[in-house]
């Protein structure tokens, strides 16, 4: 069995047992359960009778395959959790809680990181509320994974946390900047030639008021990247900097996750850039089935909702996203921002309600096909840039006559739909599309139906056909690659 699996497995049997978080201990046997009790006037044995009452009892044990380090459940425990060890694929070292009750608390109390792990490998964490709150911001992290020796370390399940207040860096300029870059609910690292962190679950866990921002999982190099990355299901709310960000992997996926209020929060953002979602450095990102919305701090230029940053080679995809109300826009192509990658980005069945802003930096290195979207903006004009190699095609836009789309060498439109701006070239029809209850969208990806099409909307069956068309649109309805397609997010038949 895959690690993967193994702690699928786990969660698996953690959900069916309820309050009681410990798994079987049948299942357990290979390993030993280390009890922590911080409630405790005394120290103990680490045995369920007699639990170690700190974090530095914790500190001090090395664990091994199959272990578990399980903390009283409606219990606090202050100082910095450092746990040695490493378990194996089958017998991972698990981090939980035990007993019924609250999460158990694990608070930082200004400390660098509330919870490490340095050059270890096969840990499942989950089922714990962690803090780090401090008077001043610094360098700081809810929880930190990193590999620092040269060698790829892997195994790394991270879910069903609460992560709240953490005071870390919210000022990505000048001096700071690597202060800010390091700071967040969740961060994980690779430094030095080769190092690599590889099999990284980050999943249903709950961020918020974080400075430096939300999730942040660097798993590599530019030189050298970590593989088998997926951030799922996760909620951010109200961080001081960036919601999600992966780093330096080989085909991550980012899906299901929901980001509102970015930037925001008890550690505010204050200076530099920030985004939602977006992806640095990686070998054929994506980005899929994911909400950011409610985006109303601008920052120096970003603020955006999604974006394919620089150094990423292969294809960055985004798809069947939802993003409303971001001041930044939807989209950014910032290839042009540092070391260039090059990657073509792919941009299709997504849907942006009143963001109203794309915006490109690449000066000519990456090429961009934008497809079958929804752009709605009637609350103010668009604010469109976009890569000087573009193919914008199939998209249905509405907005205001005031807004200007851009028109020049290099970006070609084909089969689009325009609702009050004005058409960039004679191509594409210009008039209602006819969805069912267009600006209705809610706070998921799954309260968009209004962008659904009706049966006389003048969309349907009429676009281009197009090759790897992902082959599905953002309902789930097939996508035909023979017949000619609708135009915008929805492929059904008209309603």
């Amino acid at each position: 069995m895959s690690s993967r699996a193994s702690r699928v497995l786990f969660a698996a049997s953690v959900a069916l047992i309820g309050t009681v978080v410990l798994p079987n201990q049948s299942a357990m046997a290979a390993g030993s359960t280390t009890y922590v009790d911080c409630s405790r006037s005394t120290a103990g044995t680490g045995t369920e009778a007699s639990p170690f009452n700190s974090v530095a009892q914790a500190n001090a044990k090395t664990y091994g395959a199959g272990d578990t380090l399980a903390f009283a459940s409606g219990t606090t425990c202050k100082g910095a959790l450092a746990p040695k060890g490493s378990g194996t694929a089958s017998l991972p070292i698990t981090l939980t809680r035990y007993g019924s009750g609250a999460l158990p608390v694990l608070n930082g109390d200004g400390a660098a990181d509330t919870v490490s792990l340095t050059n270890q490998d096969h840990w499942t964490i989950g089922y714990l509320k962690i803090t780090n709150p401090a008077g001043s911001l610094a360098r700081r992290t809810g929880l930190r994974v990193s590999a620092t020796d040269g060698k790829a370390h892997t195994g790394f399940d991270i879910g069903n946390l609460v992560i709240d207040r953490v005071a870390g860096q919210t000022d990505k300029t000048g001096s700071l900047t690597e202060d800010y870059v390091q700071s967040g609910s969740v961060v994980t690292g690779a430094t030095g030639a080769n190092s690599t962190l590889n099999d990284v679950h980050v999943h249903h866990n709950t961020v918020s008021n974080s400075g430096g921002g939300g999730l942040k999982i660097r798993t590599g190099s530019m030189a050298t990247k970590g593989g088998g990355v997926l951030v799922e299901h996760n909620t951010v709310k109200d961080v001081g900097g960036d919601g999600i960000i992966v780093s330096y992997a080989d085909a991550p996926m980012i899906q299901y996750n929901d980001a509102s209020g970015v930037g925001n929060g008890a550690y505010p953002f204050s200076g530099g850039n920030f985004a939602g979602i977006w992806v640095l450095g990686d070998h054929n990102p994506t980005i899929q089935k994911n909400a950011v919305y409610d985006t109303t701090r601008m920052s120096v230029a970003d603020s955006q909702a999604f974006d394919c940053d620089w150094g990423n080679t292969g294809y960055c995809t985004i798809q069947y996203n939802y993003s409303r109300d971001n001041i930044g826009g939807f989209f950014l192509d910032c290839d042009g921002c540092g070391t260039i990658g090059g990657a073509k980005q792919v941009i299709r069945y997504n849907i942006s309600e009143n963001d109203c802003r794309m915006s490109s930096n690449s000066a000519g290195r990456s090429a961009l096909h934008l497809y079958n979207n929804v752009l709605y903006c009637t609350d103010k004009k668009f604010d469109v840039t976009l890569p000087d190699e573009s193919v914008v095609e199939n998209n249905i836009f509405v907005g205001t006559a005031d807004s200007r789309l851009p028109a020049k060498t290099g970006i070609q439109w084909y089969w689009n739909v325009f609702q009050g701006v004005p058409r960039p070239t004679a191509n594409g029809i210009a008039g209602d599309p006819k969805f069912v209850a267009p600006g209705t969208g809610g706070s998921s990806i799954h309260e968009v139906d209004g962008y659904r099409l009706k049966s006389t909307s003048p969309a349907l069956g009429n676009g281009a056909v197009i090759t790897d068309n992902g082959g599905r649109d953002y309902w789930g309805n097939a996508v035909p690659t023979a017949t000619k397609p609708n135009r915008g997010a929805y492929q059904g038949p008209g309603l």
